[in-house]
C-alpha cells in the first residue's frame, strides 16, 4: 500500500511543486526501481496550474512516475492502491475561508473536494513556508483550520531561504513555529538558482560546490522526514479546540 505524502500550504509560491518533485526524486534514488525496472515512487499533481507537470516535462529523464490528478476527485480514494511505495502530492493554494463563518475552509468547489479527498488518504503533510511575515498567517490557517481538526500528522519545513539575508530570519520563523507548537524540520531548504532553472531534479545536479549544497538540503530533509521526522510530526489531534473541516 502506497504511503501518501501531501505537500500543502494555503499560500501559493512557497515551493510546493519544488519540494514534491525533489522529495520524489530523492526517495526514488534511495529506494531504487522495482524488479521490472519501473519506479517505486510517483509524484502526483493536484494543482490545476500544473507546475509540477510542467517541471517534470522539462526533465531529460524522470526518476519517478508523474500523475495528473487535478481533475479526478473520484479516483483519489484509490491512490493508496497504486503500485508505488510512496506518492508525493503537489497541491494548489486556495482562497481564505474562515471556518468560524460555518463554511468549509477548503471551499466547496472541485479543488476543495480534491484537497479534502487527498487529506483523507494522507499519511502525512509537509507544510512549506518561507521566512516572510506574509507567509505566517496562511500557514497558521492551513494548520489550525484544516490539518489539526482532521488529525493529519504534519511537519513544517522552511524553504527558499537566502543565506545572505542572515540566520535571524530562519530563527524568527522557527521561533514562530515553536511558539505555536508546530513541528518544524531542522533542515532548511536554501535558495539556489539551480532549483529555479527547472531542468533537473536534485539527484541529477552536477558535482560542483553549489549544486552539491543544493542537493544536500533535500537529502537531509528526506532523511529527516523519513527516519526521524515521523517521531516529531504532530500526532493526530482530531477534536482539537479548532473548527473542524466540514465533511
Amino acid at each position: 500500500m502506497a504511503k501518501i505524502h501531501v505537500v500543502m500550504n494555503r499560500k501559493g509560491g512557497v515551493g510546493k511543486s519544488l519540494i514534491s518533485l525533489n522529495m520524489g526524486a530523492v526517495c526514488a534514488d534511495v529506494r531504487g526501481p522495482r524488479p521490472d525496472g519501473q519506479p517505486h515512487v510517483a509524484v502526483a499533481s493536484a494543482d490545476p496550474q500544473g507546475t509540477a507537470l510542467w517541471r517534470a516535462a522539462r526533465l531529460a529523464e524522470q526518476p519517478f512516475d508523474i500523475l495528473d490528478i487535478s481533475d479526478d476527485v473520484e479516483n483519489i480514494a484509490l491512490l493508496k492502491r497504486l503500485p508505488y511505495a510512496h506518492v508525493f502530492v503537489d497541491t494548489p493554494g486556495w482562497a481564505e475561508i474562515d471556518p468560524t463563518t460555518g463554511r468549509n475552509p477548503l471551499g466547496e468547489d472541485k479543488y476543495g473536494r480534491i484537497l479534502r479527498a487527498l487529506l483523507d488518504q494522507a499519511d502525512d503533510v509537509i507544510v512549506p513556508m518561507m521566512t516572510e511575515v506574509d507567509c505566517y498567517e496562511a500557514t497558521w490557517q492551513t494548520i489550525e483550520w484544516v490539518l489539526k481538526p482532521l488529525g493529519v500528522p504534519f511537519q513544517v519545513v522552511i524553504n527558499n531561504w537566502a543565506p545572505a539575508e542572515g540566520i535571524a530570519y530562519v530563527e524568527g520563523t522557527r521561533g514562530w513555529c515553536e511558539k505555536h507548537g508546530y513541528p518544524v524540520a531542522q533542515t532548511v531548504i536554501r535558495r539556489y538558482r539551480v532549483h529555479t532553472n527547472a531542468t533537473k531534479v536534485v539527484t541529477q545536479y552536477n558535482n560542483n560546490r553549489v549544486e552539491l549544497q543544493a542537493r544536500e538540503d533535500f537529502y537531509r530533509f528526506a532523511l529527516e522526514h523519513g527516519l526521524r521526522g515521523a517521531e516529531s510530526r504532530l500526532p493526530a489531534q482530531a477534536g482539537a479546540d479548532t473548527e473542524a473541516v466540514q465533511a
